[in-house]
C-alpha cells in the first residue's frame, strides 16, 4: 500500500528528452509529470486536470510559451516556470512580466530545474509540504476541496466522513480509539452511540474501499478503535 502527497507538474515542451529527464528526477522526489508537446495540448491538459506547477518552453509549435503563460495567469495563480534558449534580458523581462514566476535558460541541468520547481512551490505554499493531494491505492484526495476521486470520477464525502478520514490519516499506523474519533469528529459523544460511529465508518468504506468487506485502508481494531493502514 502506498499513500503519499503527490505534486503534479505540467510540462509543456516539444523536446521529449526534457520530459524523460524531468520525469525521472521528479519521480525520485515523489512528484509526477504530465507532458504536452505543444501549446494547444498543454492548455487542454491544464483545463481538465489539477496541477501544482507548470513548466513551459518559450518556443512551441502553435501557441507560444508567452501566450500560454498569459492565458494560464488570467485563470490561476499556480507557479509557472518558463524555460528558453533565449537569454537576452529583454526576453527574461517579458516572460516575468507576463506572469512567469521564474525563467530558466537553456542549457540547464535537471537538478537545477528541480531545485527551481521546489523553490517555486515553497514560495507559493503548494506542493507536498502542504499535503495538498494524497494518493492512496489509486484513490486521490484533495484536503483543500475535501474531494476524493477514482479514475477521474468524484466521490463525495459528508463532513463527518471527511473528519473521520482525516483523523485516521493524520494518525496513520496508530490505533485511534472510538472515544477519540467520536470526540474529534462527531462532537459531544455523550449523546451518541458506538453504532453512529460504526455507520459512518461503514459508509466511508463503501465509498473508498475496493471491497468494503475486506478493507485495505481502514482497519477495525477489536474492542479498541480503528487504524488507517500505513506502508
Amino acid at each position: 500500500m502506498r499513500h503519499h502527497p503527490v505534486t503534479r507538474i505540467l510540462l509543456i515542451d516539444d523536446e521529449p528528452a526534457i520530459a524523460e529527464t524531468l520525469s525521472a528526477y521528479a519521480g525520485r522526489d515523489g512528484m509526477s509529470v504530465e507532458y504536452a508537446k505543444d501549446g494547444e495540448a498543454g492548455l487542454d491538459l491544464f483545463g481538465r486536470r489539477k496541477f501544482d506547477v507548470v513548466v513551459v518552453d518559450w518556443m512551441l509549435p502553435g501557441i507560444s510559451g508567452p501566450e500560454i503563460v498569459k492565458t494560464i495567469r488570467e485563470k490561476s495563480d499556480i507557479p509557472i516556470l518558463m524555460i528558453s534558449a533565449r537569454d537576452e534580458e529583454s526576453d527574461i523581462v517579458v516572460g516575468l512580466e507576463l506572469g512567469a514566476d521564474d525563467y530558466v535558460t537553456k542549457p540547464f541541468g535537471a537538478r537545477e530545474l528541480m531545485a527551481r520547481i521546489k523553490a517555486s512551490l515553497r514560495r507559493s505554499g503548494t506542493g507536498s509540504d502542504r499535503v495538498r493531494t494524497l494518493n492512496v491505492d489509486g484513490l486521490e484526495f484533495c484536503f483543500e476541496t475535501m474531494e476524493f476521486s477514482r479514475n477521474g470520477a468524484r466521490i463525495a464525502l459528508t463532513p463527518n466522513e471527511f473528519r473521520i478520514f482525516r483523523t485516521l490519516y493524520e494518525n496513520r499506523g496508530k490505533v485511534v480509539s472510538r472515544e477519540m474519533l467520536m470526540e474529534r469528529t462527531l462532537g459531544n459523544f455523550d449523546y451518541l452511540s458506538d453504532r453512529t460511529l460504526d455507520t459512518h465508518v461503514r459508509n466511508l468504506r463503501h465509498k473508498l474501499e475496493g471491497d468494503p468487506r475486506h478493507p485495505t485502508l481502514i482497519e477495525t481494531v477489536r474492542e479498541t478503535g480503528f487504524k488507517f493502514k500505513a506502508e
